[in-house]
C-alpha cells in the first residue's frame, strides 16, 4: 500500500473536507480524491460519508484511521531507524504553544536549539489548549506546552515544567488599591481587558467576575501585546503572565495590582502517549524540560 493514501486520508478525515485537506497537504484537490477512491477500491468498503457541510468517517473509515496512524507511525521509525545515525537527533519536531509562552519563553532559547541540536528542524506555532490537544491526537504537532492549573489528557504523558506567576497589571495613572486584592466589582468599575477563550487564566477570570456577578461584556483580544498597550492607554486592567510585562513593569509603563484569589496556573509539557517519539522529538523533549524548568527552579 501506497501511505501517500494514508496520509492523504487522515488529513481529510482532521479537515472534514477535501478541499480543505488538499490545501493542507499542498495538492489539488483531485489527488486527494484520487487517494481516497484508491483507498475505497482497496478495502472493498466506504471510508467516508458525504453530507453538505463536508465528510465525516464512516465505521469502517474510523477504525481505518485507527490503523493508519499506527502505520505512518511505523514507517517514521523505520525511515529513521535506517538513516546513517539512528541516534542523532535530526529531522522535523512540531512544536505548539501559547502565545505567549512562544515568544517570552521559546523565543529566547531558540539559540540554544540551534547550538545544541544543529540538525534539528523546530518549527513552532501558537495554539490555545483545545487546539495544541488536537494537534497532538491528530499527529499535526509531536510536542505541545499548555498553560493550565492540571491537565490529564488521555493520549498523552504529560510534565510538570513548573509553576507561571501571573499579574494583574493596570495603568501607570491608576489610583486603585495595591496593598490587598482588587475585587470583582473593582474590576468591572474599571474594566478589564481579556484574552481569546481558551486562554486559561483569562478564562478562569472572566468565570470569577460572573460568579460575582459582574460578567465581562468586552470583546476578547487576540494577543498580549494589543492587551498590554490598552492597558497602558487606560482602557482596562489584565492578568498577564509576569515575564510578558516584566519590561513595562520596570520601567513604569504598567503598575502591577494584587489580582482576586486565582488558580495557580503551571506550564506541562505534552509529548502523544502511543507515537514513537524520533530520536529528535526526544532531544528537544529534554532540553525544553531542563532549561525551562532551570529557569523556574531560580
Amino acid at each position: 500500500m501506497d501511505t501517500r493514501l494514508l496520509r492523504s486520508f487522515l488529513a481529510v478525515v482532521r479537515a472534514g473536507g477535501i478541499t480543505a485537506a488538499a490545501a493542507e497537504l499542498g495538492f489539488v484537490q483531485s489527488t486527494v480524491t484520487t487517494h481516497i477512491q484508491a483507498l475505497e477500491r482497496l478495502t472493498r468498503t466506504p471510508l467516508l460519508d458525504r453530507h453538505p457541510g463536508g465528510v465525516s468517517p464512516t465505521h469502517a473509515g474510523t477504525l481505518l484511521a485507527e490503523r493508519a496512524q499506527q502505520i505512518l507511525d511505523l514507517e517514521d521509525r523505520m525511515l529513521a531507524e535506517l538513516a546513517a545515525d539512528a541516534t542523532r537527533p535530526t529531522g522535523p519536531v512540531r512544536l505548539c504553544a501559547p502565545e505567549s509562552v512562544c515568544a517570552y519563553h521559546l523565543a529566547p532559547l531558540l539559540a540554544t536549539f540551534r547550538e545544541r541540536l544543529p540538525e534539528v528542524r523546530l518549527s513552532l506555532f501558537p495554539a490555545d489548549t483545545r487546539t495544541a490537544l488536537t494537534a497532538i491526537t491528530e499527529r499535526r504537532a509531536d510536542l505541545a506546552l499548555l498553560l493550565e492549573p492540571s491537565v490529564d489528557p488521555a493520549q498523552a504523558d504529560v510534565a510538570d515544567l513548573g509553576r507561571v506567576e501571573l499579574s494583574l497589571v493596570g495603568p501607570a495613572a491608576t489610583d486603585l488599591p495595591r496593598d490587598r486584592p482588587i475585587t470583582p466589582a473593582e474590576l468591572a468599575a474599571t474594566g478589564v481587558l481579556l484574552l481569546e477563550e481558551g486562554c486559561a487564566y483569562s478564562d478562569d477570570l472572566g468565570a470569577l467576575m460572573a460568579a460575582a456577578g459582574t460578567p465581562v461584556a468586552q470583546p476578547r483580544f487576540g494577543g498580549v501585546e494589543t492587551v498590554k498597550r490598552c492597558v497602558a492607554a487606560g482602557l482596562g486592567l489584565a492578568l498577564l503572565p509576569t515575564v510578558t510585562v516584566a519590561e513595562e513593569l520596570a520601567d513604569g509603563r504598567l503598575v502591577r495590582l494584587r489580582p482576586p484569589d486565582l488558580a495557580e496556573q503551571r506550564l506541562w509539557l505534552l509529548r502523544p502517549r502511543s507515537r514513537w517519539a524520533s530520536p529528535a522529538i526526544q532531544a528537544v523533549q529534554t532540553l525544553l524540560t531542563d532549561t525551562i524548568q532551570a529557569a523556574s527552579a531560580s
